[in-house]
């Protein structure tokens, strides 16, 4: 799974470094916005985890690896269901709401979303949510408060409270795939 994801993440970064170069040697480009780049890379996520979560046999969802190196690792599931909450939490952050939906503790996901297609249903509306929030982000930087699930550490320098919509892009992309992979 770890090999999938970093062998996804590079094929990504490759698509992501050749396709401009492509098209500029091709038609004239007027580039694109944060927001659209985001809500691209989110397209490409959601279209693997969510294949992966309807791939997986529900039997399996309670699978975590076993052994004393992975005491305290997420089952499938709720792996599932944090990447759903980092997604509502995120988005919500960048829409400067409340999450439209329970996220549980911390970025634990609903405890009371439990089978298969509640947790499927539960990721697929956060992706949704998601691609919202990333339509909204423009170029302008305009700053929003920084989320508890922030990447960034809790002591910052002074005029650093707040973040641009666009700072928020480091870990919509990252998170969901080290979530799911590690």
């Amino acid at each position: 799974m770890k090999r999938f994801a970093m062998m996804l993440l590079f094929s990504v970064f490759t698509l992501a470094c050749t396709a401009p170069v492509h098209a500029q040697g091709t038609e004239p480009t007027t580039g694109r916005s944060s927001g659209q780049v985001v809500d691209f890379i989110l397209d490409i996520q959601e279209r693997r985890v969510v294949e992966m979560a309807e791939v997986m046999p529900e039997a399996k969802y309670s699978f975590a690896p076993g052994g004393s190196g992975f005491q305290g690792v997420r089952t499938f599931a709720e792996q599932l269901r944090h990447i759903a909450a980092d997604n509502y939490l995120l988005g919500a952050g960048i829409l400067g709401e409340k999450p439209p939906v329970d996220v549980g503790r911390g970025e634990e996901g609903s405890a009371a979303v439990r089978t298969k297609s509640e947790i499927v249903g539960y990721l697929k509306g956060s992706f949704t949510y998601m691609h919202r929030a990333a339509r909204s982000i423009d170029d302008e930087n305009i700053p929003i408060p920084t989320p508890p699930i922030s990447p960034w550490p809790k002591a910052t320098p002074p005029g650093w409270e707040s973040r641009s919509k666009t700072a928020y892009t480091p870990g919509i992309i990252t998170d969901n795939w080290w979530s799911i992979s590690a």
